[in-house]
């Protein structure tokens, strides 16, 4: 069973990831930090714990609010594709639970620290602030990393909130240049490849046929990923991000890339944000490129239903 860290910024599709990686057998959810991105941070920290109690989870996985707005940039939210809630104003109940008393970066740096014999994956759905933040902090970390396996960028495939820049990326690029250049072992899930995973009626019905109040759950909030992604630029069928990049860390066979270096375009400009990754034989970050959606979306349903 593999360790993971989910640092987060929930967000509709950072819900269903939660709710993957909660169900995944082969997954060990150590806790949940939350950053400022897809919402403000005070709801990213407490759509985290709402999705870790429809989970069925409890304070055994503790939730840590984290970095409240990007490193220098002004900060920027995405409430156009994941509603004023972030959670598609879907009626879910408040939280009973609450938030652990660690901030995410300490928390971030202390699991890993104690996770020298056995490294974490770091799972990373939003803005980079809080890595970035950790590993600024206390370079030595790394000891304890494993890997992290981040959706953010986009090359060939143009951006998704400027013609050239990735949301996750754009919210919080000089935090990106950070963890991209920290040299640890990396796979990244850009819009190259994310794009190719979209949630169509036939899938979506896939999810509803599975019999557990997570798979619903997960049904709803990929049905309002859906109806927003429509309304704010006419696509039918919304990627799937931040999910395919939990099925990544439990499913890598499902996904294939080419090794590279990552630079971030920091400087103002019509490219701010903009991620260029540079082939490179020995680099230390996987840009994926291709993956086989219709078994991405099969092991989705698989951690789904692994809840009964």
């Amino acid at each position: 069973m593999k360790s993971v860290l989910i640092d987060c910024d929930p967000g509709l599709d950072d819900a269903v990831a939660l709710l993957a990686a909660f169900g995944a057998r082969s997954l060990n959810v150590k806790a949940i930090t939350t950053v400022a991105g897809n919402v403000k941070g005070p709801q990213t920290a407490i759509n985290a714990r709402i999705i870790r109690e429809a989970a069925g989870r409890g304070r055994e996985i503790p939730v840590c609010a984290g970095a409240p707005r990007p490193l220098l940039r002004d900060a920027v939210t995405a409430e156009d594709f994941h509603g004023s809630t972030g959670l598609g104003n879907l009626p879910f109940p408040s939280p009973r639970l609450p938030l652990s008393r660690a901030h995410a970066v300490n928390k971030i740096i202390r699991s890993c620290r104690a996770a020298v014999a056995a490294p974490l994956t770091l799972i990373v759905t939003g803005p980079m602030t809080n890595v970035a933040l950790a590993l600024t902090m206390a370079p030595n970390i790394t000891e304890g990393i494993e890997e992290i396996v981040v959706m953010a960028g986009a090359d060939r495939e143009g951006g998704n909130i400027t013609p050239y820049a990735e949301f996750n990326v754009f919210a919080d690029p000089h935090a990106a240049a950070i963890v991209f250049g920290a040299g640890v072992p990396m796979r990244c899930l850009s819009l190259d490849v994310t794009h190719q995973i979209r949630t169509t009626k036939s899938r979506l019905a896939q999810v509803r046929e599975i019999e557990t109040e997570q798979a619903q759950i997960a049904a709803s909030l990929l049905d309002a990923s859906n109806q927003l992604e429509f309304s704010a630029n006419g696509a039918r069928d919304a990627p799937l991000h931040d999910p395919s990049t939990v099925i990544a860390v439990t499913r890598p066979d499902l996904f294939s890339g080419r090794r590279v270096s990552v630079s971030v375009i920091t400087e103002p400009g019509e490219q701010f944000g903009r991620t260029v990754p540079h082939s490179q034989k020995d680099g230390h970050i996987v840009w994926y490129e291709r993956a086989d959606s219709d078994a991405v979306y099969a092991a989705l349903g698989e951690h789904l239903g692994a809840y009964k």
